[in-house]
Order: C-alpha cells, then sequence, then structure tokens
C-alpha cells in the first residue's frame, strides 16, 4: 500500500475546462494497485466505511475522475490517443481514506445515496484524479466539442400538462420512484408523475437513451403533474421496442424528441505509463 500526497488539481471535469483551482484535492491516504489474475473472482465495487475497492480497467478509472458526474451522459464524452492497455488490461484496487476523512467521505456516499446515483462521488473522482497522476504519470488535456443529443420539446399541439398542486397526490408505498424533487407512481403499465420538472423528465429519458443524453428544451420552468404509457414485461411481454425510449412515449403528454446538439469534451491522453504494483 503506498500514502498518496495531495497537490493542487483542476476542479471537476466541465469545471476544469474553463478555470484551475487551488484547494488542495481530495485522496486516499493508501492506494493499492495491482494487476488482476486471470481466473480467479474479481473484487466487488463498493465503497467501505474507509475506502473503496473495485476490480476495473484504466480507461474506466479514467472516465470515474473526469467524466461528467451524471454517467448518463458519458455517451457524449470520449477517451482519444489512450494505449490499448486502459481498456484491456484489469487491476484490482484497494484504497482506504485517511481517518481525519472518514466522516467527509462518509457524508459524500450518503449524499450520493441520496441523489438516486445520479452523480457520482465528487471525493472518489478525486482522489482517483490524484492517484491516477501519482501512479500512471497520467497527463491529459480537454478538448471542448459537440455531439449528438436529443431535445426535449412541446408537441404540435401544446403540452398536455397539470400544474402541480403541492401535497394533492400522495406516494404510493412500493409503486413510487422519487425523480429530483418530485416522484412517479409506477401502477399498471403507466407511469404517473407528480411534482416533476422537465428537466428531471430528461434525466428519466437519458437512462432510456444509451447512445444520446436528452436535454430539455421545453422553456417550460414549472413542475407538472402527466401520466404516460410505460411499456414493462409484466403488462406487455411480447412486446419488442426499436429503442428503449419506446417504452415510455411522450404523445400523451404533449411532448416529443427530436434530434439535437449539445456539448461534450475529449479526454486527450498526453502520457499514462503502466502502474507498478504494490
Amino acid at each position: 500500500m503506498i500514502a498518496l500526497r495531495a497537490t493542487a488539481q483542476n476542479g471537476d471535469a466541465e469545471g476544469s475546462v474553463a478555470s484551475t483551482h487551488t484547494q488542495k484535492p481530495f485522496a486516499f491516504e493508501v492506494f493499492s494497485i495491482r494487476p488482476h489474475e486471470p481466473g480467479t473472482r474479481p473484487l466487488d465495487v463498493r465503497f467501505t466505511p474507509n475506502g473503496y475497492i473495485a476490480t476495473t480497467d484504466l480507461g474506466f478509472a479514467i472516465k470515474l475522475a473526469y467524466f461528467p458526474q451524471d454517467w448518463r451522459k458519458w455517451s457524449s464524452w470520449k477517451i482519444v490517443n489512450a494505449p490499448a492497455w486502459v481498456n484491456t488490461d484489469w487491476y484490482e484496487i484497494e484504497a482506504r481514506v485517511a481517518p481525519e476523512d472518514e466522516a467527509a467521505w462518509q457524508a459524500d456516499q450518503v449524499a450520493w445515496k441520496k441523489s438516486g446515483g445520479m452523480t457520482d462521488s465528487k471525493l472518489l473522482r478525486s482522489a482517483w484524479r490524484l492517484a491516477l497522476t501519482e501512479r500512471c504519470k497520467l497527463s491529459i488535456h480537454i478538448t471542448p466539442t459537440q455531439a449528438r443529443y436529443l431535445d426535449l420539446v412541446v408537441g404540435k399541439h401544446g403540452a398536455n400538462l397539470k400544474e402541480t398542486v403541492p401535497g394533492a397526490i400522495e406516494p404510493v408505498k412500493l409503486k413510487t420512484v422519487k425523480l429530483g424533487d418530485g416522484f412517479y407512481i409506477e401502477d399498471n403499465g403507466q407511469r404517473q408523475f407528480v411534482g416533476v420538472s422537465m428537466a428531471e423528465l430528461a434525466v428519466l429519458l437519458t437512462k432510456l437513451s444509451p447512445d444520446s443524453p436528452v436535454q430539455d428544451k421545453t422553456s417550460l420552468t414549472g413542475r407538472y403533474d402527466f401520466t404516460l404509457p410505460w411499456y414493462d414485461r409484466q403488462h406487455n411481454p411480447d412486446s419488442e421496442f426499436s429503442s428503449p425510449l419506446d417504452r415510455m412515449p411522450l404523445t400523451d403528454a404533449g411532448l416529443m424528441l427530436k434530434p439535437g446538439k449539445g456539448p461534450a469534451y475529449e479526454i486527450n491522453i498526453d502520457h499514462i505509463e503502466r502502474p507498478d504494483a504494490n
């Protein structure tokens, strides 16, 4: 296990494009990395009360360190100029934070779980950046670019949405899923959305869009109630869909998706070395 020392680094991936911060980054106190032995059981990827363990390739580690915290936007970001082994060699990672950092580490994981996984751990991102810099001599530069998005827009005949009346519709036990500051009730082959913004709906739609993030272009700024079909296996066992987005068509709410463009970035690998095992 090797101790890592913190040095000044850039902020989060999007912010680092425009600015550099000198605040001391969060780092693992000790960090062990060793090649994964073929035929052995990989380590479960998980947080511990005082650290992190995983079996991973370094391409995924770079994504954790520099891609947007919302993993649903990862399809629009690219890693370029990386040697092939970055995505083929697997490593066992066992890391531990300093005792004085355990409370912050645990609080960060609580916030991550509360978000429903919509963000990554900010402290893990910082710690991975330092580990990659020190153990792999990683050097990168980030290039802004444009990528294919889907735009959530109002349909030709206008939106079919109701302004939310707070408290008018209550969650249903075991059938309710939180969505940002709103929620939806999934039952009988449909999803009833309550108090949901269009930006939050775009986040949910991005989950169903493996190739393109969805961005809100409706210009609707309120919170709304509406119901959409949900073609799940229970109610539609024989249905086949050309895209996961077809499982929740938007026409009942007077909304639609159309091709668009949105911001993206390329992570250019200037230098990286295989880490020495320890």
